[in-house]
C-alpha cells in the first residue's frame, strides 16, 4: 500500500511543531540548569558565609548601628578581627573586636595594648587615642588577664579569645562576659554589604 505524499503545507506544520517542542524543550533545559546552579551558589554561600547586621553602638566608630556585614563561618581568627559570637551565659548574638588570641598574656596600661611585655598599636582607634591623650583621660582604663570574668589562667586558655568593643568607654564586652570560647563564634566580618560606599572597603584589621 502506498504511503500519502504530505502536502507542502503539512510539511510546513510538522517542521513548525517540531521546532516549537524544541524550544520549549530548550527553555526547560535552561531553566533546570538556572536552578540547580542557583541551588549550589546559595547552598555553597549558605555554607561558608552569612550576613550580619550590626544593632548597637558598640563598635562605633568604625560601626555605626544598622551596618551589613559579610561573614566568613571558616575564616581564620587573627588579632583585630570583628568576630560575631553568642554571648557567654546569654541567649544573645553580638559583634566586637579580637584582641586577645590563645596562649596570650593580654593587658592595658595606659591606653596601649600588651601582649607579654610587646606594644600593640591599635591603628583602628588612633583618632580616639589622640583625642584621649589631648583631653587627659583614658580611652581604656587599666586591666590585666586577671580582671577578666571567668579567668584564673595567667594565659588565654587554648580555643578562647577575648574581645572589646571599639567604642571602649561604653560597650559591653569580656571585661564584663568573660572569654569567648572558638565553639560559640558564627563568624569573622569581611566587609560591609550595606550601605555600599568606599566605607564598604574599610580594612577590619589595624
Amino acid at each position: 500500500m502506498m504511503k500519502k505524499k504530505l502536502t507542502t503545507y503539512q510539511i510546513d506544520l510538522l517542521a513548525r511543531s517540531i521546532e516549537q517542542k524544541r524550544r520549549r524543550q530548550i527553555w526547560r533545559d535552561s531553566l533546570i540548569t538556572i536552578l540547580i546552579f542557583s541551588l549550589l551558589v546559595t547552598g555553597t554561600f549558605l555554607a561558608f558565609f552569612r550576613v550580619w547586621q550590626v544593632e548597637d553602638f558598640s563598635m562605633l566608630p568604625n560601626l555605626q548601628a544598622g551596618d551589613h556585614l559579610l561573614l566568613a563561618k571558616h575564616k581564620e581568627i587573627m588579632r583585630f578581627d570583628m568576630i560575631a559570637f553568642q554571648i557567654p551565659s546569654q541567649n544573645k548574638q553580638t559583634l566586637r573586636r579580637v584582641v586577645g588570641l590563645p596562649g596570650e598574656d593580654i593587658r592595658y596600661y595606659d591606653d596601649i595594648l600588651y601582649v607579654g611585655s610587646r606594644e600593640i598599636p591599635e591603628r583602628f582607634l588612633s583618632e580616639e587615642l589622640l583625642a584621649a591623650k589631648e583631653q587627659d583621660y583614658q580611652l581604656t582604663q587599666n586591666f590585666t588577664l586577671q580582671d577578666i570574668p571567668g579567668t584564673k589562667k595567667q594565659r588565654i586558655p587554648e580555643n578562647h579569645y577575648l574581645v572589646l568593643a571599639d567604642n571602649r568607654s561604653f560597650g559591653v564586652d569580656s571585661r564584663d562576659y568573660g572569654l569567648i570560647a572558638k565553639d560559640n563564634i558564627l563568624g569573622v566580618a569581611s566587609g560591609i554589604t550595606f550601605p555600599i560606599s568606599t566605607y564598604s572597603m574599610l580594612q577590619f584589621r589595624s
